[in-house]
């Protein structure tokens, strides 16, 4: 899969902008501040609908404007020619067009292009709260699979609902039989996730550790281990496990209010040489790790879509050794089409030139000559 052209209206600083891609690999170039982040923010935002920097839509809308609108056109993960048209207004939400034909849901995109995004900001895989591993995990696999993205939207449904359930019952204005039905949904559907995540954790280990030790020239070895909420003896026990974890917590539940068992309280354990790399570990260290996992992330999608999703290097360079840096553009080509900003072009040393390169300045993006 790869984009051809890019088209922004009023998104982030772009007023306008037409963008033609090199289907291999694209570098932007710039002083921070001038909209290079911004244009991986848009191509991430073609594949799924949403911010890969967690912002609310209305954010980013240029200033004065009431709506932004980005267009694509490509091949999609199935060698089809494909045309993107996502617009948000202000008043009257979001519109996704496929082929110029309108889609009912967003999850329509799902599939049809996918994106892993490489930031500064990945290091909250390591040294962030687990809702940061549990939110890499499960974009990866909604990316592959829309009804692994179904399945969990209607967990995140009944939990909100459990948890209201919980409540009244703290004010003594319901029922038990109530949070009976709600527990038999959460059970069902917290089951398949978890059972997906494990196997799909299985698949990330090598491969995160082969990448990770490439980046590291040989000298660290990375763990990972999934960390559930609960302990299960195997997968066909599951259900009957997660019922004797909601029963064994029922008293904590209910004096907090809340639904403290299940895959929305899961986690990722990482490791190196044995030690833990949450608690430890340099930031060099915390870096290489996030970055096997986010490249672990796109050879596990390649795998299962069966072509190498888009890869979006959002200014990584700035942080790893000459060492680190140098083995990690030697493996860039290895994967499909890649979109890379930095600030300066000594950064990629010998490499810069086999990139189309482009200068960013104040929202505006030109060739270089």
């Amino acid at each position: 899969m790869h984009i051809r052209t890019l088209a922004l209206t009023n998104f982030r600083n772009y007023v306008s902008l037409n963008l033609s891609c090199d289907p291999t690999a694209n570098l932007f170039l710039g002083i921070n501040g001038q909209g290079k982040t911004n244009i991986l923010e848009s191509i991430y935002y073609l594949c799924v609908a949403r911010s890969c920097r967690e912002a609310l839509d209305k954010e980013l809308i240029n200033f004065d404007a009431d709506f932004f609108k980005i267009n694509g056109e490509g091949i999609s993960a199935v060698g089809r020619d494909i045309e993107f048209e996502i617009r948000y207004t202000r008043y009257a939400g979001k519109k996704v067009h496929i082929n110029q034909q309108p889609q009912r849901s967003l999850s329509e995109l799902y599939g049809l292009l996918a994106a892993v995004v490489m930031a500064p900001d990945d290091r909250q895989l390591v040294q962030g709260s687990p809702s940061f591993r549990r939110r890499f995990l499960d974009i990866a696999i909604s990316q592959s699979n829309p009804m692994y993205l179904s399945t969990l939207q209607d967990y995140r449904r009944v939990v909100r609902q459990r948890n209201e359930g919980l409540r009244r019952l703290q004010s003594q204005s319901g029922g038990v039989s109530d949070l009976v039905v709600w527990d038999t949904h959460l059970i069902s559907l917290g089951s398949r996730i978890m059972k997906k995540r494990d196997e799909v954790i299985e698949q990330f280990k090598e491969e995160a550790q082969r990448l990770h030790s490439i980046i590291s020239d040989n000298n660290e070895s990375l763990e990972i281990t999934y960390t559930p909420s609960f302990k299960y003896e195997s997968v066909s026990q599951l259900e009957n496990n997660f019922q004797d974890a909601l029963e064994r917590s029922e008293r904590e539940e209910r004096a907090r209010g809340i639904t403290v068992i299940g895959p929305h309280r899961d986690d990722l354990t990482l490791s190196m040489d044995g030690v833990p790399l949450q608690s430890f570990g340099s930031q060099g260290q915390h870096k290489t790790a996030a970055t096997a996992l986010k490249l672990a992330e796109a050879q596990f999608l390649w795998k299962q879509l069966e072509t190498p999703p888009l890869l979006l290097l959002d200014d990584i360079f700035a942080e790893l050794d000459a060492g680190r840096t140098a083995r990690l553009i030697e493996l860039l080509p290895t994967f499909g089409q890649v979109f890379i900003t930095a600030a300066k072009e000594s950064d990629f040393g010998a490499y810069g030139n086999k990139f189309q390169r482009f200068r960013v300045q104040a929202g505006t993006v030109t060739p270089f000559g």
